[in-house]
């Protein structure tokens, strides 16, 4: 697994993170340790969580998991978005929703809707800010977090002075090596444009269906940022959609002769190719973070990076057909 340095934070990664969002949610806790350990065993060491992640226990798994490998791994977390702890019966009734929707993927809209319910968004002030970042070390188990992200933030958070000087200071103090901002690509021209302090990492969606940012993070240049690319495939319901969309490229009558051939068959392999080797090729995106509790989905990834199938010249074919520049 080939390793980056992120922007001018003086942070090396892998190229290919670990989104977190599935742990102790999606998956339960065996799964959820067993997805960690083939992660770190395949080198990846870009570990991204939040706050909200897990209904609030994915960092202490993390934690857990790494507590005796802390210094070779990167730990990402988020605040911002609040989770309630589930009542008890909400607890036990996890493992049946699990069973649910491997049963009928269908139900997935609307355990996410009640899921939903659990979380309180657009909590950005020092107080929570203060409540997270102890709540993170501890659970992490850690004196410190490599990023931290204010999560799904408006652009409002730009301009409240006191919680970018309260960031500042947990950079200074060595509790946080990075601060930066998970928002959406408008979010985050905005905050390219400003530079405010202490901000030097963007983290924002990304996929195929909605490659804004890759136009936002080419024009900053040499911006020094830090930037991380997540919600790569565009969520469960858009990975049929992208599949369609790539034979469409197998047929166009332009697409040069190699690749329709490459993608006359779009299984995991070469879906996950296409998608992270053209978000990762635009200058300024360091790391890319899908979700991957499954093995396979995992072993499709790093096989994307490590063995791609594309040539360089593909890749960028593929990215200027489906940015339109």
């Amino acid at each position: 697994m080939r390793s980056i340095e992120l922007g001018q934070t003086g942070i090396t990664a892998s190229v290919l993170g670990f989104g977190c969002a599935g742990l102790l949610g999606r998956a339960g806790r065996r799964d959820s340790l067993n997805a960690l350990a083939a992660a770190w065993d395949r080198g990846i060491t870009f570990y991204d969580t939040a706050r909200s992640y897990g209904y609030g226990e994915s960092e202490a798994l993390l934690g857990e998991f790494f507590q005796m490998r802390r210094d070779k791994v990167i730990l990402s977390t988020k605040f911002g978005i609040l989770s309630s702890k589930p009542a008890l019966w909400k607890r036990l009734a996890l493992p049946a929703a699990r069973t649910l929707l491997s049963l009928a993927p269908a139900s997935r809209g609307m355990l996410r809707k009640r899921a939903a319910t659990q979380f309180r968004a657009n909590q950005f002030s020092v107080e929570v800010l203060e409540q997270s970042i102890h709540e993170s070390l501890r659970k992490l188990r850690t004196s410190y977090i490599d990023l931290l992200f204010m999560h799904a933030a408006p652009a409002s958070v730009l301009q409240q002075h006191d919680l970018l000087t309260a960031l500042d200071k947990l950079v200074s103090s060595g509790k946080v090596r990075v601060a930066g901002i998970s928002a959406e690509p408008d979010v985050i021209d905005l905050t390219l444009q400003r530079k405010p302090s202490p901000l030097k990492a963007l983290q924002f969606p990304c996929n195929v269906f909605d490659l804004s940012s890759l136009k936002v993070i080419h024009d900053a240049g040499n911006s020094g940022f830090a930037a991380i690319a997540n919600h790569p495939f565009g969520g469960v319901e858009r990975v049929q959609q992208t599949r369609e969309i790539l034979s469409r490229v197998s047929a166009a009558p332009e697409a040069p002769a190699d690749l329709r051939k490459k993608l006359a068959t779009v299984d995991d392999t070469i879906l996950a190719d296409v998608v992270l080797n053209v978000i990762l090729s635009c200058p300024g995106i360091h790391v890319v973070i899908p979700a991957m509790i499954r093995n396979t989905h995992l072993a499709a990834n790093v096989e994307a990076i490590t063995k791609s199938r594309l040539t360089l010249e593909e890749i960028h074919w593929l990215r200027t057909f489906l940015t339109g520049n």
